[in-house]
């Protein structure tokens, strides 16, 4: 099982031995688009929010990567990694295979047994939002700067521009 406090330490770990510039924030929790917004006036962060989705294949884990408000198309994920079914993971998968909540799905610093999927257009924002697995934290990184991090990575990882609708 996976810890949160750990899995919190190896993102910020791969932030740092990336040097990535990024700030982070401390917040009252936030679960959903809404908390985010208002936390987000309260502590003043700015930039677009990335949105991490934990889906699962026929057999397999695999996160997706992409700007908040991108819908996506199942189709076209199955054709990519060659899956007959694909859908979100319960809360219950989420919390046993990644120790996250709903809306605090994170981007990488989990097991490198998981594949990444990466939509691209992340890397041409100038800032990114997005959870470090605690609800009660939110990181402020530079799109450009993260595709360091997805290189550096042992999970495999993969660009994708055709996941959304």
């Amino acid at each position: 099982m996976v810890d949160s406090n750990s899995a919190y330490e190896k993102l910020i770990s791969l932030l740092d031995s990336n040097q990535v510039k990024y700030k982070l924030f401390s917040h009252k929790e936030a679960l959903t688009w809404e908390d985010l917004a208002e936390v987000q006036k309260e502590t003043g962060f700015f930039g677009s929010e990335m949105k991490c989705m934990v889906l699962k294949d026929d057999d397999e884990f695999i996160v997706y990567v992409t700007l908040q408000g991108q819908r996506l198309n199942f189709d076209a994920i199955k054709e990519v990694i060659g899956a007959s079914k694909i859908r979100l993971v319960t809360p219950e998968e989420l919390a046993e295979y990644f120790d996250a909540k709903p809306g605090c799905a994170y981007p990488f610093g989990f097991d490198t047994q998981y594949d990444i999927y990466v939509d691209p257009r992340i890397y041409e924002q100038e800032w990114l939002l997005f959870s470090p697995v605690v609800p009660t934290k939110t990181v402020q990184a530079r799109g450009v700067d993260l595709k360091k991090v997805f290189d550096s990575l042992e999970n495999k990882v993969q660009e994708v521009e055709n996941f959304n609708q």
